[in-house]
């Protein structure tokens, strides 16, 4: 029987076509699969767990992905791209650099506060794989490196914007503000109460070189333009 999806149209529900029932099982089966792999670990969910949280069948999973690893690696691929559209659309709207840093880290808090299934957990079950896995962490790596030119050039467009002064140049400072909230977003999890947002932004504008106000709230500085002409490499996150 084919499935049907209303599409808001006069005439009613409209049979998907093949193509879209595939991407739909696709698209369900990598859901299921971030979900279980942050809360259960990688290595704990099996094909058929997957599938069943899916509603399809492990066949299903074969057949879209070959295998558990090629589920996993393919997870690799879609994920971060969604995370990067959420994190730039909320910075964007704020009114400040020390407001946009506060969103920054607002994206990575709330993401802990979620719950078990959030992106912060899945990267930190995905590093962990990598470490026991050569090919996972191959790509784990170049994903890293991606991300760490990207956050690099953009880091270095806004610290010009605002008149910062970094305490290193782009590429350590990629990677000293990926280590901060990736550490800050662990010690949430782990202890919620050992510190408050205030702490992640000044430490945040610390590391750019900028002033840091008690509260930053209260600074007025005008915004940092975020729409800078530097394509997006694949699965780039800051």
């Amino acid at each position: 029987m084919l499935e049907c999806r209303a599409l808001g149209s006069p005439w009613g529900n409209v049979p998907q076509t093949q193509e879209e029932r595939k991407a739909e099982t696709r698209a369900r089966l990598l859901a299921a699969a971030a979900e279980l792999f942050a809360e259960q670990g990688i290595d704990a969910v099996s094909v058929d767990a997957v599938a069943e949280a899916a509603g399809r069948t492990s066949g299903a999973v074969y057949a879209h992905f070959g295998s558990k690893q090629g589920l996993l690696l393919a997870l690799l691929d879609s994920w971060r791209d969604s995370v990067l559209t959420v994190l730039l659309a909320e910075v964007a709207v704020t009114e400040s650099p020390l407001g946009q840093l506060a969103a920054v880290w607002d994206n990575v808090g709330r993401s802990v506060e979620d719950g078990p299934g959030s992106w912060s957990l899945l990267e930190q079950e995905l590093w962990l794989r990598a470490a026991r896995d050569d090919e996972v962490a191959g790509v784990v790596r170049t994903r890293n490196a991606e991300a760490r030119q990207y956050t690099a050039r953009r880091l270095a467009g806004w610290s010009s914007a605002v008149d910062a002064h970094p305490v290193a140049g782009p590429d350590e400072l990629a990677v000293l503000v990926k280590a901060l909230l990736t550490g800050l977003a662990m010690q949430r999890r782990l202890d919620p109460a050992s510190f408050d947002d205030d702490l992640a932004v000044r430490g945040l504008a610390a590391l750019l070189g900028m002033p840091v106000p008690r509260h930053p709230g209260d600074d007025r500085a005008p915004a940092a333009p975020i729409s800078e002409e530097v394509p997006t490499p694949q699965g780039a996150t800051p």
